[in-house]
């Protein structure tokens, strides 16, 4: 009985000394501190992956994945590709590389609601590449290109009736960067921009590739004739001028060596006249058709980066 009767006071008196604290260290007229609510740092929904690969900075590529990200259709995607901005990033050695630009692009398109992954490449020469795949519910897997200005230009044939080379590289050109990648181990990595691709298949692209070729071609030989035409311009234009001078504002001509001469030019002339007029509707006729042409393959194309060894694609 004493033994209880001691732990029985024992916490009695403790009792009293924690009351005897709470009524000295609190007073009745101070409000408690309001507890701040929890913040939840974690989020099942969002996860993160890193990649082997470096960025610019030297750091690894960080793939941020949602969860609730979903398969986008063919159109989804365009529509995602136009608004989206990664593409008008430039492109600077050192401090945004095509690393830097497939990470964006893939956490812009998670956090959109679209699910994307990350696409390393390498090539038979030269460095590898990274770019994105996404895999559209109607029309399969797509490879997105989206490395800005200052990787690799686009290139443009010659314009029109002028006088330059094949090719010149557009530095100025105001284009998209957004292009549709074709990727097959063994064959040549190519691209076409997204206001002119409609398809993913590499035959598309074999196709397209094809038709540029052909278009160049035709261009060259367009312009060539063009030139001609203009020289036989220029040379009709100088006998006219002499024709007239011999002329001489006359009306009549009284000589019938000299009207049968000048009579001569004149019908030489018109003949010439009439086939030069003949010759420039066809030429219109030509570039009408190259105008057409163009419409259907835009105003510049991408070579090609070099031949696929192998890809690697993260989901």
């Amino acid at each position: 009985m004493a033994h209880i009767k001691i732990i029985i006071l024992v916490t009695i008196v403790a009792v009293a000394l924690f009351t005897g604290c709470l009524e000295e260290g609190v007073p009745t007229s101070t409000k408690l501190p309001k507890i701040p609510e929890l913040t939840e740092f974690f989020n099942p929904n969002i996860t993160e992956q890193t990649l082997p690969y470096s960025k610019a900075s030297g750091s690894q590529v960080c793939l941020v994945n949602y969860k609730n990200a979903t398969d986008p259709t063919w159109n989804e995607l365009m529509s995602f590709l136009e608004k989206d901005d990664t593409d008008e990033q430039p492109y600077i050695e050192g401090s945004f590389v095509c690393a830097d630009f497939a990470e964006m692009l893939h956490n812009n398109a998670e956090a959109s609601g679209i699910k994307a992954a990350f696409v390393g490449v390498d090539f038979v020469v030269g460095e590898g590449h990274a770019l994105n795949a996404f895999n559209t519910t109607d029309r399969g897997q797509v490879y997105v290109d989206c490395t800005g200005e200052g990787f690799h230009p686009p290139v443009s044939p010659s314009r029109i009736s002028q006088e330059t080379d094949s090719y010149r590289e557009y530095h100025h050109f105001d284009y998209s960067s957004d292009k549709i990648a074709y990727v097959v181990d063994g064959k040549e990595y190519g691209s076409i921009s997204i206001d002119k691709a409609t398809s993913p298949e590499y035959w598309f692209y074999e196709d397209y590739n094809q038709k540029w070729d052909a278009y160049d071609r035709e261009l060259e030989a367009y312009n060539s004739d063009i030139e001609e035409y203009n020289k036989a311009v220029e040379a009709y234009e100088r006998d006219v001028d002499a024709y007239e001078r011999a002329v001489g504002g006359r009306t009549h001509i009284s000589d019938p060596e000299e009207y049968e001469r000048l009579n001569k030019l004149y019908n030489d002339l018109k003949a010439r006249e009439n086939k030069l007029d003949i010759r420039v509707n066809e030429l219109d006729a030509r570039r009408e058709r190259l105008d057409e042409w163009q419409e259907e393959l835009g105003y510049y194309c991408w070579e090609p980066l070099g031949v696929v060894t192998n890809v690697d694609i993260y989901w």
